[in-house]
């Protein structure tokens, strides 16, 4: 998303032929805007569920606005010509920028297509029209990268791990996801081999690594194709949970709106008593339990129930007889799910 809006920031300068820290910063405010209400369907000035272009226009205007304000305090720091020259910027920028988002919104049926369709676009679009004083030869050579290094994402396969979806017997559209070896692909070696070295403690931080980051791709994968995501939980081992923090290169590979909305950490009941000031970060959480050897699951659960930290309860194994009070159990805050039956 970063090189998203580089990008878009690289095809602002080429019209405007203008470039320096103030213009940037304003482009940033317009394009990450777009980038929130497109792929993260988060709307920062309206009450918008869905991304439209009219919708976009009035976040533009929501945004400029909050510029416009945030700027008032070098009111008395810049000249009076240079700041009102900046504010004149930050509202000529707006409809400027819509117009590079439409622009973006293009589709290409091949890479072949660009040149003409970004042409036609152009010299048809009143806006970016008039700025254009020679050839466009720069624009299409960013957009063309755009849609090569696109391109290259979406078709990005790993062939060495696969992702083992576990799924739950009472909700079918949350998956449980684990990291599993591709041992096809590794059949020069043996599978007790292959086996027994991933499970080594050693490869944990690897292992988590390498799921995280293919959970980031899917998750890109289906918000550039605008496809829908379900709720995806993934275990959170306890060697990334120490003195009341989760581990800090995790928490920046997790630092991300879509896996903030779509991945759940779960956790054993027990490192989450002993580890509890972990749990505040801006993320979901599902407590992990097995419940084999508890007599009283009613008050477990319900002890569960009152932390208030958790949106699901697993339970990882139970009683044949208490399946149906977990199946049946019902709350609007914290949602049981059971594996499906081997």
């Amino acid at each position: 998303m970063d090189y998203k809006v580089n990008c878009l920031i690289r095809i602002g300068i080429f019209f405007l032929k203008k470039d320096n820290s103030f213009i940037k910063r304003v482009f940033r405010g317009y394009f990450y805007t777009y980038i929130d209400n497109y792929y993260y369907k988060i709307f920062n000035t309206i009450d918008g569920e869905k991304f439209t272009l009219k919708n976009l226009k009035l976040e533009f205007d929501g945004i400029m606005l909050e510029m416009l304000d945030d700027y008032k305090e070098y009111e008395l720091i810049d000249d009076n010509r240079t700041y009102q020259e900046n504010c004149n910027l930050i509202r000529k920028l707006n409809s400027f920028c819509y117009e590079i988002v439409r622009l973006d919104l293009l589709k290409y049926s091949s890479k072949g297509d660009i040149a003409r369709e970004v042409e036609d676009f152009v010299h048809n679009n009143r806006v970016l029209s008039s700025y254009v004083t020679g050839s466009l030869s720069e624009l299409i050579s960013i957009v063309r990268e755009k849609y090569t290094n696109y391109n290259k994402l979406l078709e990005f396969d790993d062939q060495y791990f696969n992702l083992d979806k576990k799924k739950f017997e009472n909700d079918s559209n949350i998956l449980f996801w684990e990291l599993v070896p591709n041992i096809k692909v590794l059949d020069i070696y043996r599978d007790s081999l292959v086996k027994k070295v991933f499970q080594e403690n050693k490869l944990l931080k690897l292992k988590m690594k390498c799921l995280i980051e293919k959970i980031s791709i899917y998750l890109l994968k289906s918000v550039l194709n605008r496809e829908d995501i379900n709720p995806i939980i993934i275990k959170l081992n306890s060697n990334f949970i120490s003195r009341g923090t989760i581990n800090e290169d995790l928490l920046d590979l997790m630092d991300n709106p879509l896996f903030q909305k779509y991945v759940i950490l779960g956790v054993d009941y027990s490192i989450y008593q002993s580890q509890r000031s972990a749990f505040l970060a801006d993320y979901q959480f599902a407590c992990i339990q097995d419940f084999t050897h508890i007599n009283d699951v009613y008050q477990k659960t319900d002890s569960i129930y009152k932390e208030g930290v958790f949106n699901y309860l697993i339970v990882e194994d139970c009683k044949y007889r208490d399946r149906d009070y977990f199946l049946d159990y019902n709350s609007d805050v914290l949602k049981i799910l059971l594996f499906e039956e081997d």
